[in-house]
């Protein structure tokens, strides 16, 4: 029977360091409903710093038209993620307004956009499903 050599006190202390890093980086999904048809709903935020992403997540239906529009105190990037993994997206405003091909778990990223200055404050994103 083979016993495996002793793992060094400090190999262990550099391993749990890098797990409690890597934990504090990861992102949470925050959950939201999608509104029934003809209405909107809107989830406030905000971005804290270079490199920050929020991340929302919400079940659809092939066949829901779904209009995403992103504003704040700043330029702002989003991205949709189908639960496929293709993906839609383009700078602030108006992200996305068109028909969702899937069914399933989507989800939007939203962070600062590359196209405008660093920036810390509140962004607002509002879903809207179409009649």
């Amino acid at each position: 029977m083979n016993i495996p050599p002793r793992i060094p006190r400090s190999i262990l202390v550099v391993l749990c360091g890098l797990v409690f890093v890597a934990l504090s980086f990861a992102t949470s999904a925050r959950k939201v409903k999608l509104p029934p048809a003809g209405q909107s709903t809107r989830v406030q935020s905000t971005i804290n710093g270079v490199g920050v992403k929020k991340l929302f997540v919400f079940h659809a239906f092939s066949g829901t038209k779904l209009k995403v529009e992103l504003s704040g105190d700043g330029p702002l990037r989003g991205i949709l993620l189908y639960p496929s993994g293709h993906q839609d997206g383009s700078p602030g405003g108006v992200i996305f307004d068109d028909t969702l091909s899937e069914t399933g778990k989507y989800h939007l990223q939203v962070t600062e956009s590359s196209m405008g200055d660093t920036w810390k404050g509140q962004f607002q994103v509002e879903l809207s499903v179409a009649p």
